[in-house]
């Protein structure tokens, strides 16, 4: 396997200027994401569009965890390598999401032109997870060692802000003054990320010629020693594990009685608020403690948030009304936090193991070895709920998320501090 020659320039990730860019970039992509996959959800069935449709309209997330399929392009072209290879790419993506959203104003009612709708919501999708390529590669080379375990803390944090506003505020908007007022919005903060990515200079990559090809330049990080087992062993079990809890989440507080609008608040806004918080604090302790001990400390979260709803979603678990609320509200709050403590600490070793050369490629197939972990996770739990009810789904996937945090303990990378 041949080795990459390109090196991470030192000292880019000091820049405070560089810190906001990450910010803004991953905050940004989720809007959207975050956007198609519940609010738009809600503004469709609130107009009387099937379930079905809007099961359909879920499959444009399966773009996410396939993008490693075209990552080495990004990591070999760019349109204009004049301005930095990555910040080039990221000068035609970031404009491209903010039209799509832009086009989807051009409706008044989005349940005349579903059709077109999804078209132009495919299209967001695919320039998102394309950007989320070129800024996991910025992150790669851009932040030195020392700094993956806060440059973790960034990426997982901003997702859960930009959760808030495109899954959260942009309903708010809807409901005060209609669906041209919220896309716009989300068009305008989509936008506002260019202010950074116009101010940042990226360094020149070093010109190799053992940059990789096919499926070596694709799959040669699992050729890093120890990526294999983290890849494919212990990340897969943590995402399929804590996927399946919160997965459960919405299904089962609805069977007990919730309703629709107070359990979107819980999930999109409320548990994102101390997700916020525990990202931080998972990169600040990664970089004390270790990541052994913060995937550790991520789990307990996670088991203490799963007690919590236990009783919630059993049947037959005799808990008073009155503390059905706050034990679901502080379970879900658990269970994403944890989560969000062990996410953070994995994404640090994923940032160690990617190479700079391929950064894009490397870093996006750990992703998305993830993702689909994840969504296999989802579906699981689901099903076995529908099988053997909830509390016996919700005891299976606690129970496989330790499993993938006592396997992923064992890579060398996790004992590490900076």
């Amino acid at each position: 396997m041949s080795t990459m020659t390109l090196s991470a320039p030192a000292g880019i990730g000091t820049n405070r200027g560089f810190w906001g860019l990450l910010w803004a970039l991953y905050t940004t992509q989720f809007i959207g994401a975050a956007f198609l996959s519940t609010g738009l959800v809600g503004i469709l069935r609130d107009g009387g569009t099937d379930l079905g449709t809007l099961g359909a309209l879920q499959l444009l997330a399966l773009v996410w965890p396939v993008k490693f399929l075209w990552a080495p392009l990004i990591d070999r072209w760019a349109p204009g390598r004049a301005r930095g290879h990555y910040r080039s790419w990221l000068l035609v993506l970031q404009p491209l999401m903010v039209l799509a959203l832009l086009a989807m104003a051009v409706f008044a009612d989005p349940q005349d032109s579903l059709r077109v709708l999804v078209i132009l919501a495919a299209a967001f999708v695919l320039f998102s997870a394309t950007q989320d390529i070129a800024a996991d590669a910025l992150s790669v080379r851009g932040l030195d060692r020392s700094q993956h375990d806060l440059g973790a803390g960034v990426q997982v944090g901003a997702s859960y802000i930009g959760t808030v506003i495109g899954g959260g505020l942009a309903l708010l908007i809807y409901d005060a003054w209609g669906w041209r007022a919220a896309v716009i919005a989300l068009a305008l903060c989509t936008a506002a990320a260019m202010v950074p990515v116009l101010r940042h200079r990226e360094p020149e990559r070093a010109a190799s010629n053992a940059q990789p090809r096919g499926l070596s330049g694709m799959f040669g990080m699992l050729a890093v020693p120890g990526a294999k087992a983290w890849a494919l062993g212990g990340v897969p079990l943590v995402t399929f594990g804590s996927a399946a809890v919160w997965s459960l989440v919405t299904p089962a507080l609805v069977d007990a009685g919730w309703s629709l609008a107070f359990i979107g608040a819980v999930t999109s806004m409320i548990a994102a608020a101390p997700a916020l918080a525990a990202a931080l604090l998972g990169g600040r302790l990664c970089r004390r403690r270790g990541r052994g001990v913060t995937l550790l400390l991520g789990a307990g979260i996670q088991l203490l948030g799963g007690v919590c709803l236990a009783p919630v979603v059993w049947p037959g678990a005799g808990v008073d009304q009155w503390l059905q609320v706050p034990l679901g509200v502080v379970g879900a709050c658990g269970v994403l936090a944890g989560y969000t403590v062990m996410n953070t600490g994995i994404y640090a070793v994923n940032l160690d193991l990617a190479r700079p050369g391929c950064a894009g490629a490397d870093f996006t197939l750990l992703s998305s070895i993830g993702m689909l972990g994840g969504s296999v996770g989802a579906w699981a739990a689901l099903f076995l709920a529908g099988m053997a009810g909830y509390g016996a789904s919700l005891v299976f996937g606690l129970a496989v998320s330790v499993a993938g945090v006592i396997v992923c303990r064992s890579h060398p990378l996790l004992a590490r501090r900076a």
